[in-house]
């Protein structure tokens, strides 16, 4: 039995070698499951299956170390789990990190926010990636300058929210 799924394992086209990379960069060449600290052995383990048409993408495939993938194959991790899990190590990979999610939530539980010209730096980085958007007055940075989400952001909160992966692996607009 091993020798038959040795012959079929060999007719699937191997993984690009830049795509294996690019996985276990965005990885940080440690296992995708967040609670896991495995770092010495990796695979590469397709959200679809190659046998139902996946691909050797950097959106279809995942680090896992061989217990966690072993736990996956058994049933004992849920497939959204890992999905959950490629949506977090993408948008880590898109600069979507934990600070910037916890500004976003913030700009959306507060959307007349204002603030100080120097509080604006704390937003920079979501304003310059389209997520967040400047309410300047006439008298520009003089006066409290209002912060808001905009229609970028507010689809990512949403997409975040909802554990969408179509949202965190698909080519940014």
């Amino acid at each position: 039995m091993a020798a038959q799924h040795k012959s079929t394992k060999s007719k699937r086209k191997a993984i690009p070698r830049q795509v294996a990379l690019d996985v276990l960069t965005e990885a940080g060449y440690r296992c995708g499951v967040p609670t896991c600290r495995g770092i010495l052995a990796l695979d590469l383990h397709h959200l679809v299956p190659v046998r139902d048409g996946g691909s050797s993408t950097l959106a279809n495939l995942i680090a896992l170390c061989p217990t966690c993938h072993a736990l996956f194959e058994r049933g004992i991790i849920p497939r959204a789990s890992l999905l959950a899990w490629k949506a977090y190590l993408r948008s880590l990979s898109h600069a979507y990190d934990h600070a910037a999610i916890d500004l976003l939530l913030f700009l959306k539980k507060t959307p007349a926010f204002r603030c100080s010209a120097d509080g604006v730096t704390t937003f920079a980085r979501l304003v310059g990636s389209g997520l967040a958007e400047l309410d300047l007055t006439p008298q520009g940075f003089t006066a409290l300058v209002g912060v808001h989400l905009s229609s970028e952001g507010t689809r990512l909160l949403e997409a975040w929210e909802a554990a969408d992966i179509a949202f965190f692996t698909s080519p940014r607009r």
